[in-house]
């Protein structure tokens, strides 16, 4: 009897941890890279997995979400160059979203990358 049970343990801790890994993903910034194209911020997605992008410009809050598929170009709005270096970003899997509430008051931890990507029907902190 203890065998078996410890056979349906071992059996089971492959699917325990794929399960786990599904709760959340890291986020996926290394598949951009973003240039100035007039007034405006650009950047292809350089992997092969179609991904989520959250734009804001922090002088006026304005928010852009795109999905961009591998391969695919994201283009912001039209920025007002006296403060276009205000912006921050997230790029998740395509149906996740950033594990931090993607708001002004979240800035300086999305700007340096600490956050992670959640799937549907998660809260945000």
């Amino acid at each position: 009897m203890l065998r078996w049970l410890v056979t349906a343990v071992v059996l089971a801790l492959p699917a325990l941890a794929a399960a786990q890994q599904k709760e959340s993903r890291a986020h996926m910034e290394a598949c951009v890279h973003w240039a100035r194209e007039d007034d405006r911020f650009v950047t292809r997605n350089s992997c092969d997995t179609p991904i989520s992008i959250l734009f804001m410009t922090l002088y006026d809050g304005h928010i852009t979400e795109k999905n961009v598929m591998p391969g695919g170009r994201f283009e912001s709005d039209p920025l007002d160059p006296g403060r276009a270096a205000e912006i921050m970003f997230t790029a998740c899997p395509i149906r996740y979203r950033p594990n931090l509430r993607f708001a002004v008051e979240n800035a300086e931890p999305i700007s340096v990358s600490l956050y992670n990507c959640l799937p549907p029907g998660k809260p945000t902190s």
